[in-house]
């Protein structure tokens, strides 16, 4: 079997209110293909108020059919859907965010097991792991300074890479420097991921896969199960994993936080 280049969105969103082929194509677009094996794959991040995953897999969302196709249903929580007018496959991968009460965020990557916010931080990561799921903390602005910045170190000192991943999102500006705890992480075998964080209102369906990464997989062994082979090639920390599409520069990252912050006060 030959390996597998994979390109993947490790934090991606989609909130009810999305125009979903927008997203989705707008995934297919910002992520290469550069050899027709190469996989596409959006890991998702949903908030407690979002259920994109559970109503793809059963059937609940109805994308255009003249256009979209769902091509493999793996169990253990993807679905990979088909562009048919050009035969670009994109997998969607089940996962959670959730809030700690330390106000820093936590995804299960894998895992559509729902969590409740609010819980402390080690708490969550147990939960988890409990679930089946990878938990990854993901890098948001201001939630990895100061006291907060101690918690993110304590955990990544606690939790061994087999239980705990890094992710960088387009909300880290350009200019704006990697953590010192990113080249930390890959010293000692963690992951450390990239994904491109939508924010909660309309337009950020194009933010969809424009911030990747890239890693390649040993052969799969059946093509209609990806998530079990990705988990445990994460989770070994042995394979190079490097940054692609693009991030924001300041003044972009900083009016999508503006309007995020606009909308939140809308009634």
């Amino acid at each position: 079997m030959k390996p597998v280049r994979l390109h993947l969105d490790a934090h991606a969103h989609v909130y009810p209110f999305h125009d979903v082929p927008r997203l989705l194509l707008a995934a297919l677009d910002h992520m290469p293909r550069v050899a027709p094996t190469d996989l596409r794959v959006l890991c998702l991040a949903e908030r407690f108020d979002c259920s994109f995953f559970q109503a793809l897999a059963q059937d609940e969302i109805r994308l255009p059919g003249d256009r979209w196709r769902i091509a493999a249903w793996d169990p253990a929580g993807g679905v990979k859907i088909r562009h048919l007018p050009d035969h670009r496959d994109l997998w969607i991968l089940a996962g959670r965010q959730i809030v700690s009460a330390e106000r820093i965020e936590i995804c299960s990557l894998f895992s559509d097991e729902p969590i409740e916010d609010g819980q402390p931080a080690r708490d969550v990561i147990r939960a988890i792991l409990a679930n089946g799921g990878l938990p990854a903390l993901d890098w948001a602005p201001g939630k990895w300074l100061f006291g907060r910045g101690r918690l993110v170190r304590e955990l990544v000192r606690e939790f061994p890479p087999a239980q705990l991943v890094l992710v960088d999102t387009s909300l880290r500006p350009l200019g704006w420097p990697a953590p010192r705890l990113y080249r930390a992480a890959r010293r000692q075998g963690r992951a450390v991921l990239a994904g491109s964080d939508p924010l909660p209102f309309a337009g950020e369906e194009d933010i969809a896969g424009s911030y990747h990464c890239t890693l390649t997989l040993p052969g799969l062994e059946d093509p209609a199960r990806l998530v079990a082979p990705l988990k445990a090639a994460l989770a070994a920390g042995s394979l190079p994993i490097a940054f692609g599409g693009h991030r924001g520069c300041p003044r972009t990252v900083l009016r999508r936080l503006r309007r995020n912050a606009q909308e939140k006060k809308q009634p």
